[in-house]
């Protein structure tokens, strides 16, 4: 009888232990699906970084680590429902929600208000391997949710994709879906507010961290404008008082607001918590704030950065054929360029039309105004184009 139960005991005993085993070994692949542990959040921040490292299988610096950190503290939905393992067949990011595909963005547009964002959109949507059946911008990051029901929005705007793609594996399995909201690049501030972080301090993550999480392979285009050029053009079409004497008053104003928040802050956080809230946003045309976060955290190889200049001016379409090979698709045939070239961009024509009204009846840009603008941007200007080794972004021709 006590032999009995002597084994009974010791079979117990093994089967606990192979029950702990297996459910060491399933939450330990539910942590590495999350990307950034739950059960270990209690822990100090310190003592993360290696096991960061770890779940998400590359090597992560401290600095790197503690952003995974506060985004999963701020938007845990986020990163824990859209950080997933893609589809293999497909060149677009899709995944297995049940038995439901769902896909993200291929690639990511972004700009600034009166940069060319939505004319060279219209254009990429030309190509057969680009899903055109999709509003421009859904805006996800710059209110990006902290709940199911907002991150399932996010999931729904590319839903007609999704079924058309798991519907066609053969044919669409080379096609791709983009997000062109232009404020991927500059609306920081709203992600700060979103997660309740108070502004007196840095922002401890952008967008390009937020996008790096969930898909690191992304490929990013960002199209910038002469930034004296699209303040003045930001200017006119959204704010209500068009003079040109209220907008030097407001470009003196936000120069000097500027110029005081550099003396305890950094330009990052000033040129996205201070400098892009109120009109004229001064802040999302010192686009070296911006685009240094970008490069911290993509290789160059995924950063595409283009200028309006080229895009609007340029009498052939290479510019445009450059875009398909960076997004890793075939060249359109001449005959599909034919109605581009030598066309005026949707918004161009729309711009021409506000600034012929405006000029009727408020006069032109004081010369002051231009040449405050020109001296307040030259120095981001230039370390813009040092960055980026490319003097074409000086603006000076």
């Amino acid at each position: 009888m006590m032999e009995l139960n002597r084994q009974f005991c010791l079979g117990f005993f093994v089967a606990t232990c192979l029950l702990l085993g297996l459910y060491s070994y399933t939450n330990n692949l539910y942590l590495r699906e999350l990307a950034l542990p739950r059960l270990i959040k209690s822990k100090k921040e310190d003592d993360l970084t290696m096991e960061v490292s770890l779940l998400t299988e590359k090597p992560m610096h401290a600095a790197d680590s503690q952003i995974w950190i506060r985004m999963q503290q701020y938007f845990p939905e986020v990163i824990g429902r859209l950080k997933r393992d893609f589809l293999p067949e497909y060149k677009n990011p899709c995944f297995l929600e049940g038995n439901r595909t769902r896909c993200l963005p291929y690639f990511y547009l972004g700009g600034a208000p009166k940069c060319g964002t939505t004319d060279l959109w219209f254009n990429l949507l030309r190509h057969p391997r680009v899903f055109n059946n999709i509003v421009k911008e859904p805006h996800f990051l710059k209110n990006i949710p902290k709940t199911y029901s907002g991150t399932e929005k996010y999931l729904n705007h590319f839903d007609t994709f999704a079924k058309w793609v798991s519907g066609d594996p053969y044919g669409a399995a080379k096609s791709v879906v983009g997000d062109g909201s232009a404020s991927t690049l500059w609306a920081n501030y709203d992600i700060v507010k979103k997660a309740g972080i108070q502004t007196e301090g840095e922002i401890p993550f952008v967008f390009a961290d937020v996008i790096h999480a969930i898909h690191p392979k992304a490929k990013v285009i960002f199209i910038l404008r002469d930034p004296t050029n699209r303040t003045i053009s930001d200017y006119f079409l959204f704010s209500r008082d068009k003079s040109p004497t209220h907008f030097h008053a407001k470009v003196v104003q936000k120069i000097e607001w500027f110029e005081q928040c550099l003396r305890s802050r950094s330009l990052k956080s000033c040129a996205n918590v201070l400098g892009s809230r109120d009109i004229p946003r001064l802040g999302i045309s010192v686009y070296i704030a911006h685009i240094r976060e970008w490069l911290r955290v993509f290789p160059k190889d995924q950063v595409l950065i283009l200028r309006t200049e080229d895009w609007h001016y340029h009498e052939d379409t290479n510019l445009l054929q450059d875009v398909f090979k960076f997004l890793d698709i075939e060249a359109l045939p001449e005959s599909n360029l034919q109605p581009i070239k030598k066309k005026e961009t949707l918004n161009e024509i729309k711009s021409k039309q506000i600034t012929q009204r405006q000029s009727n009846k408020h006069g032109d840009i004081l010369p002051k105004t231009r040449k405050l603008l020109d001296e307040f941007y030259a120095p981001y200007n230039e370390q813009l184009a040092t960055f980026l080794k490319d003097k074409r972004f000086l603006w000076k021709t």
